[in-house]
């Protein structure tokens, strides 16, 4: 079996990127002839299951209906997802894919060293896609990883620093810079995201050392500061909201919609910036397992993911959380406001995804040197 050759993610300029959204009108919404062929064959099959570290509860049940919806799958059709954080998630997968017993169907995660290998393998159903069309030019411009039609990119996110202006002298606060992460005045303030327990975070940490940025140096200062580590993104939102920590610098601003969504007051609390030395871009490939309890309801719901509808259904639930290549793409205007403006950042990507994870182990070592 012969692979399509490699894509790696290389240093991009915020302009590049933010043109990628905007380069072409978006294509009517319409049901390809590949998903009118899978509608009847998923149907059949009467439910699909997902494993991302990405949909909360309630952008489960918004992709299940919309699912049901534009296929016309009926109410008795059940979507699953099984979410973990990254590392977990490929964890999972792995495990599975070696005991040679699939529990799940498709896979949506930040894991390009394991989508690799995993195709490899032959670890991946092969995608007859209709909807990757209008996001492929885009992937490709970004220098994205993906093997269609082994597994290609769902979308993309990026760590921002989020902050509560309400909590006590947190007022005049404005984190543009990692420099202003180091202010005295945030002593006891910080949170710091731990690496050793994510793969988002090391990929971050990873390519701001290739693109220069001296993490070594704002470790040791960053741990005078007296920062609380953590790993979850949400739990890391509550500190925030609570006053605990009022400032998390690696957070998913889609985590501040969804906490203002279940308490309004919080938006005249909550801010959230970006970082001028760069901000990196995180892929989340996509796939059908080879063995999947439902093949085709795993094949049509990546479609679905893939198309506007789809696309939308997930920005509307996590926000900047989802960063789409689907060319022409606009966000709902429910959540613009939100969502980091990509012509405004510099924009930063590992040189290799697939070769990244081998810098991790020395790369966390020195990180619990400084923390641990």
């Amino acid at each position: 079996m012969r692979l399509p050759s490699r894509k790696r993610v290389l240093g991009m300029s915020g302009g590049l990127i933010f043109a990628l959204t905007l380069s072409a009108v978006a294509a009517a919404d319409e049901l390809t002839p590949q998903e009118k062929k899978l509608i009847p064959l998923a149907k059949a099959e009467g439910a699909v299951i997902t494993m991302s570290s990405l949909f909360q509860d309630k952008t489960s049940r918004a992709l299940e209906e919309g699912f049901r919806k534009r296929y016309g799958l009926g109410p008795d059709f059940k979507y699953t997802n099984i979410r973990k954080g990254t590392g977990p998630t490929v964890s999972t997968a792995r495990q599975e894919i070696k005991a040679g017993r699939i529990t799940f169907d498709a896979i949506m995660v930040a894991g390009a060293g394991f989508f690799h290998g995993a195709a490899k393998q032959g670890a991946f159903e092969k995608l007859d896609s209709g909807q990757w069309k209008h996001h492929e030019k885009n992937a490709k411009k970004a220098n994205a990883l993906f093997e269609y039609p082994w597994f290609v990119v769902g979308s993309a996110y990026t760590f921002q620093p989020v902050w509560n202006a309400a909590c006590p002298g947190m007022e005049n606060v404005n984190i543009t810079s990692y420099a202003d992460v180091l202010d005295p005045k945030l002593q006891g303030k910080t949170i710091a995201s731990d690496v050793t327990k994510s793969t988002s975070y090391s990929t971050t940490t990873l390519a701001l050392e290739q693109a220069g940025f001296d993490l070594h140096a704002m470790w040791k200062k960053l741990k005078a500061q007296d920062p609380l580590v953590a790993f979850r993104t949400e739990p890391k939102m509550q500190m925030v909201i609570n006053c605990e920590r009022p400032l998390d610098m690696w957070n998913l601003v889609g985590r501040a919609f969804q906490a203002i969504e279940k308490e309004p007051s919080l938006a005249k609390k909550l801010r959230w910036g970006s970082y001028k030395e760069g901000q990196v871009l995180l892929n989340r490939q996509l796939a059908v397992m080879k063995g999947a309890p439902h093949p085709n309801a795993g094949k049509l719901f990546v479609e679905f993911l893939l198309s506007k509808e789809g696309v939308d259904i997930m920005t509307e639930r996590e926000a900047s959380a989802v960063i789409s290549y689907r060319e022409g793409y606009q966000p709902p205007e429910s959540v613009k406001k939100y969502m980091i403006d990509l012509s405004e950042v510099k924009v930063l990507g590992v040189k290799d995804e697939v070769e990244a994870y081998k810098q991790f182990k020395g790369m966390r070592t020195e990180w619990r040197k400084v923390f641990q």
